[in-house]
């Protein structure tokens, strides 16, 4: 419920833009999936733009449509959600595919 109360108490003003500093902290599978759907809607209902960080790979999947992946503090690579799957960058995968189950996820692809 404190997610949502933030979430609503950030989106009254009806800003151009929204900033969610890891929605999902703290919070089971479920409700993380319902506070991203949240902010998918509000994003698309208000015409915000909403800039999420994140390093929730499920809710990246979910709702981000531009990722931008910082890797020691730099700009290390961007595309969306079909490309953050397939992408060849060593850095990405390392942390996309970090444990050994995803690993084998990514070699069945």
């Amino acid at each position: 419920m404190k997610k949502r109360v933030g979430i609503a108490r950030a989106i009254s003003m009806n800003p151009k833009y929204l900033f969610c500093d890891e929605p999902n902290s703290g919070l089971d599978p479920l409700t993380s999936i319902l506070i991203d759907r949240l902010i998918k809607e509000i994003t698309e209902e208000f015409n915000t733009t909403t800039i999420t960080i994140t390093h929730d790979m499920n809710s990246v999947i979910e709702i981000g449509d531009n990722i931008l992946f910082i890797y020691k503090g730099e700009k290390w690579w961007t595309g969306n959600k079909s490309e953050v799957l397939k992408s060849n960058n060593q850095e990405l995968n390392d942390f996309v595919y970090a444990s050994k189950f995803m690993k084998k996820v990514r070699a069945a692809m």
